[in-house]
C-alpha cells in the first residue's frame, strides 16, 4: 500500500476559501470569486460548491466558499497554496483532505 502525503500531486482541488470582492462589481459575489480564482496559473476550471458565508464591508463583500479547482496539470498541495497567493482578495485557503485509492 502506497504512503499518501500532503506533496501528493492531484489535478483536483478542494479548498475552502475566504475571497473579498470589490464594490461595484460587474458580476454578481460567485461569478467574480470564480473569475479571481481562475486566474491562478495553470487553473483549467473554477466550481463554487457552497456559499458558506457572506460578510459585507465598507467597500467589500468577504466572502467563504467550498470550491473545487481543477488544474492543467497534477499539482502538490505545497505548489497549490503557492499559486493561489496571487488572486486578488485572497484572504485564507483551507485545502480539504483528498481521497485516493
Amino acid at each position: 500500500m502506497a504512503t499518501i502525503s500532503d506533496n501528493d500531486p492531484e489535478s483536483i482541488t478542494t479548498a475552502v476559501v475566504t475571497i473579498r470582492i470589490p464594490c461595484r462589481t460587474d458580476s454578481d459575489l460567485v461569478t467574480d470569486a470564480g473569475k479571481r480564482l481562475s486566474r491562478a496559473k495553470g487553473v483549467a476550471d473554477v466550481t463554487i460548491d457552497e456559499l458558506q458565508g457572506i460578510e459585507p464591508q465598507l467597500s467589500a463583500t468577504v466572502i467563504t466558499a467550498g470550491v473545487t479547482l481543477h488544474w492543467t496539470t497534477r499539482i502538490a498541495d505545497t505548489e497549490v497554496r503557492a499559486r493561489l497567493a496571487s488572486v486578488p482578495g485572497l484572504e485564507s485557503i483551507h485545502l480539504r483532505p483528498s481521497y485516493r485509492n
